[in-house]
Order: C-alpha cells, then structure tokens, then sequence
C-alpha cells in the first residue's frame, strides 16, 4: 500500500464541502474516493470511527481516522 502524507490550508467553504463528501460516504457507501490533484484516496470504510481531540492555546485539532473492517 502508498503512503500518502499531505497537508492542506482550506477555505471555510471547502473544509465544509470536503467534510460533506466525508459524512455522505460513511452514511451511503462502503469505501471513500476522493482525489488530490494526481493522487487518488480509496479507503474501505468500517463501521467505527476513532476521533481525536486535542486543544492548546493556539486552537483545537480534531483528527479522525477512517479504518476497514478487518
């Protein structure tokens, strides 16, 4: 498997967007595909989700990670 390691300053609106595609495909579908300019995602989706939350004086990081029924 590629490992794929970005990171991505988004607008308001596209953050929002890009959760939408996110929660619509946890909701209707059994895997997320989503593309970043040349690369492709593909993640096979479980049917839980590990979510993280972390807070300092610089803001809030919420983090969550989408893993395959195994």
């Amino acid at each position: 498997m590629t490992e794929m390691q970005k990171e991505f300053n988004l607008k308001n609106k596209d953050l929002a967007e890009l959760l939408r595609n996110i929660a619509d495909a946890l909701e209707d579908e059994s895997q997320l595909n989503m593309e970043f300019g040349d690369e492709k995602l593909i993640q096979p989706l479980g049917s839980k989700v590990p979510l993280r939350v972390y807070q300092d004086d610089e803001g809030t990081e919420i983090g969550f990670r989408l893993v395959k029924e195994g």
